[in-house]
């Protein structure tokens, strides 16, 4: 299901490779700042990113996975990954992150938008992408990218009872 590369005006979504964790745990993972508002905490230390990247290896063998890297055009480096993080009722949820260093660049809105089309074409009627109330800058990028606030619910996360936006996108 998962095309190889999508490519947009700056950036290239491709596959996460074996050699991604160190720069995905400088980039992000390690941040306290990007993973404030994520389902998982800072990791504490490379190790923790190369076995997740190498579980997303391993998943890429199934036909439901769509998980990419986010590069900017000409650099290979990570700076973020985009998702499809859940499907229900043959809606698919897009999850995603990006380097601290990367934000208010226009970047995340450029890849959710290039997958938000790609899971058009494959055939799906309506994408969700939903993010914590006090996520501000999440919250820009996805109303940026067309979806509409549609409902609020409440999520355990890490511990605690989170106020979480949903947005939907009709194709």
């Amino acid at each position: 299901m998962q095309k190889e590369i999508i490519e947009t005006e700056r950036l290239l979504l491709r596959k996460f490779k074996r050699d991604d964790a160190f720069m995905m745990y400088v980039n992000w993972a390690s941040d306290p700042e990007v993973t404030r508002y994520l389902t998982f905490s800072p990791h504490e230390n490379v190790g923790v990113t190369q076995m997740i990247i190498d579980k997303w290896i391993d998943e890429y063998q199934k036909e439901e996975t769509v998980r990419y890297c986010i590069t900017i055009k000409g650099n290979d480096e990570p700076i973020g990954s985009i998702d499809i993080v859940n499907i229900f009722d043959n809606i698919p949820e897009i999850g995603y992150c990006l380097s601290r260093k990367h934000w208010n660049k226009g970047y995340m809105s450029e890849a959710c938008n290039a997958l938000v089309h790609y899971l058009f074409e494959l055939g799906y009627k309506k994408v969700c992408i939903c993010a914590n109330v006090n996520n501000i800058g999440s919250n820009r990028v996805i109303q940026k990218c067309g979806l509409k606030l549609t409902k609020q619910f409440e999520k355990e996360i890490k511990g605690h009872t989170e106020l979480i936006n949903c947005y939907i996108i009709d194709k």
